[in-house]
Parts: C-alpha cells; structure tokens; sequence
C-alpha cells in the first residue's frame, strides 16, 4: 500500500472525465470501486460536493482513505461479490476492472445497473481490445483483461445500461 501511494498520481489527469461524468450524473452518492486510498478521485468527486462510499479490497490503502477523507464511507469488500446498501447517482470503477477476467467484468457490469438510481451514471476504463495479459509492477506480475467494446455494450445491456459515450485510447 505504501509503494502505491507513493507512485499513484495526484496531478489530477482524470480531471476532465470526472468532470464528464458529474455533468451527466444526478445528485448524490458516488460507488467509488477498486477506490485505493480515495487520492486522487474519491477527493475530487468529495470536493465537488459529492458523497463518497469507496470499496477496495485492501485494507491498508482503505485505511490511508479514511485518514485522509474521514467524511467518506470506506469499505473493504471484493467488488465480484459486493454490493451496495442502496443505489447511488453515479458508480466508477477508474483503472479497477481491467483487473478482473473477462467473465467477471461482464458478471459485474450486469449487476452494477441495480447499484444505480434511475439517470445514474457508470463510468469505468478498460482496455480497447479482448484479451488478457500480465504488466509489471514493481517487479510482480500485473494481470489486466479487457472484452472487446461489442462485449462490453452487450453486458451493460443486461443491467440495464446504455452506452452513452465510448471513447477509446
């Protein structure tokens, strides 16, 4: 945890899309998933007014998160088999999902529309192409999975969801 956030940017690059995605989303709770130590976005979307429940797995990093924003809900759960009290105006899952197989991506995404109020927003990144592979980090192996964009529309469709913008690279 510690390695994380101190290699995790805090410069904000993801400014725009946050933007983008509270324009589109009614007032309310954001789902903050695979939140790490809710620095740089959990900040942010608590900055614009919004209330944040962050779910992470590790509990080191949810602990950095309730130091830093203690206003925030955390919660420590596997995004696979979790799922929210009550719905929230907006779910995103910002570099998270992609670490997850395909098969449960596309189980996640039929399930996140119910997390939702009606008009709430799901933003998450993904990779542009199917496929799985192993990065680096920091010397440890880094899985990342992605289904094709076909394949994300079609689970999205399952829960409910419509594609309101795709943009890729």
């Amino acid at each position: 945890a510690e390695e994380f956030i101190a290699r995790r940017s805090l410069g904000l690059f993801e400014r725009p899309w946050l933007d983008r995605m509270l324009a589109l989303t009614p007032p309310g709770r954001v789902l903050d998933l695979g939140c790490g130590a809710g620095r740089p976005i959990a900040a942010y979307m608590a900055r614009q007014g919004r209330s944040v429940e962050g779910i992470d797995a590790s509990e080191a990093l949810l602990a950095a998160a309730a130091e830093a924003l203690p206003d925030q809900t955390w919660r420590c759960a596997d995004m696979r088999s979790w799922s929210p009290e009550t719905p929230g105006a907006g779910v995103i899952a910002w570099h998270s999902l992609f670490h997850l197989r395909p098969a449960e991506q596309a189980a996640l995404l039929t399930r996140i529309g119910g997390w939702l109020v009606p008009g709430g927003v799901l933003m998450f990144t993904s990779g542009g192409n199917a496929g799985e592979t192993l990065g680096d980090w920091s010397g440890a192996p880094l899985y990342h999975a992605s289904l094709d964009p076909d394949g994300y529309r079609a689970a999205l469709a399952a829960g409910g969801l419509a594609v309101s913008a795709h943009v890729r690279d």
